[in-house]
């Protein structure tokens, strides 16, 4: 039997992530004083105790676009010392514009020279870490920001099925750029690189509180569902959605960097 050979196709896979996303750009003309994202207080009740212990200890958020957390944050615990680092200069520059009480630097999670030096206390990344195809990246990042007996805390999407997922998006009536920040690497991948690293760390699954309603003129932004794993009558659960049609866990997790053996970079699981 003779098989003709099919011709070849031309994918176009768009390569890794990592690099700045024209869409963060809509951060610029977003007010930072109002309608704070619905995640904020939850990443800031879990963090306040620790910050309280110490004001004014050095805190340092990575991937700030605009400056919306920091100000909340500012607003929340007014003595805190707060460098904040962006990959976008345009981002940047509208931060120093709106959060005067805070030192914000133009900067790459994947060039440890354009971080700040360090160490802090506390390092926040808030929606950021799902932009990477390779958790070690912001991992090791975190470790050389934070210093001994210091803590981070990262937000966003985690799996908590034992499932990694890269992802892209594109909305083509708008951009006809692929996406990345939509990846979901599972608790356990996670878990065991941060192991590896000798960093204590603990997830907190986060819930919506209250039901955001889609807006079909931007696919790309999440809303709410009811949750297809709760029981609906004993507990009618919400979950996040966007148009890609994949469900979004989110979840913080608590990273505390050792006082004592220096934490480096885990094996691969």
């Amino acid at each position: 039997m003779t098989t003709t050979p099919r011709p070849a196709r031309h994918t176009a896979l768009p390569g890794p992530a990592g690099g700045p996303r024209n869409l963060d750009l809509r951060y610029a003309d977003r007010p930072v004083d109002q309608d704070h994202p619905h995640y904020f207080p939850f990443v800031l009740d879990h963090a306040a105790s620790w910050l309280e212990d110490g004001p004014g200890k050095a805190v340092c958020e990575v991937g700030c676009a605009a400056g919306a957390f920091a100000h909340y944050l500012l607003e929340r615990h007014p003595q805190t010392d707060l460098t904040c680092v962006d990959i976008q200069p345009a981002l940047i520059e509208q931060a120093r514009l709106r959060v005067p009480g805070a030192r914000f630097l133009t900067g790459d999670v994947l060039r440890p020279d354009t971080l700040p030096a360090g160490p802090f206390t506390t390092v926040f990344m808030v929606a950021l870490h799902s932009h990477f195809d390779d958790p070690q990246q912001w991992i090791d990042a975190l470790v050389r920001l934070t210093a001994p007996g210091g803590r981070a805390y990262v937000f966003g999407l985690f799996n908590p099925e034992p499932v990694d997922v890269v992802v892209r998006l594109r909305h083509p009536d708008a951009d006809p750029e692929w996406l990345p920040g939509w990846n979901q690497f599972s608790v356990q991948t996670v878990g065991r690189l941060l192991d590896g690293a000798g960093l204590q760390h603990v997830f907190h699954r986060y819930l919506p509180t209250a039901a955001r309603a889609r807006r079909p003129e931007d696919p790309l932004r999440s809303h709410t569902v009811p949750d297809p794993e709760a029981d609906a009558a004993a507990d009618p659960a919400l979950v996040f959605l966007n148009g890609s049609q994949m469900l979004h866990r989110f979840a913080l997790l608590e990273i505390h960097r050792p006082k004592s053996a220096a934490a480096g970079s885990g094996g691969r699981p």
